[in-house]
């Protein structure tokens, strides 16, 4: 059988139009918030203590790296992923945990605790299976969740 060149025009095209699946999606995104290390039922000697320099009056801050991973996501799909991802990051911008959030107001906010809120904020608002999330606070201290 011949093919005429508008047949191979019309082929062409709908293989060109097909969307690319990425094997892998992996974001990252930074944001810098204060956090406050203090168990109100403690003494201040105690929460020194336990907390050291971590425990202050107000609190202290880090400069974050938040690392999510997808599998199998369409290119379409991955710039509606990012645009989500980065305003759930942004939520948490240039915000004290402790007193901005009010999933922070009774919960110490560590980087275990970060994480799992990120996690739960992602899976709420990403509707595609979240493969792992990271939360890096400095280069080597950390906490991560995995599927």
């Amino acid at each position: 059988r011949k093919f005429s060149m508008d047949h191979w025009q019309r082929s062409s095209r709908r293989w060109r139009n097909k969307p690319t699946v990425i094997e892998s999606l992996v974001l990252e995104a930074r944001f810098s918030s204060a956090h406050l290390y203090h168990q109100p039922l403690w003494t201040s000697e105690k929460n020194h203590e336990i907390f050291g320099k971590c425990f202050t009056e107000f609190g202290h801050g880090h400069n974050y790296l938040a690392r999510a991973e997808w599998l199998e996501i369409s290119e379409l799909e991955a710039s509606k992923i990012r645009k989500i991802f980065d305003e759930i990051i942004s939520s948490l911008d240039h915000k004290h945990l402790n007193f901005m959030l009010s999933e922070f107001l009774n919960k110490i906010p560590t980087s275990e605790t970060i994480c799992q809120y990120l996690k739960e904020k992602i899976e709420a608002q990403i509707p595609f299976q979240l493969l792992s999330l990271e939360l890096f606070e400095t280069s080597d201290l950390g906490a991560q969740w995995k599927k």
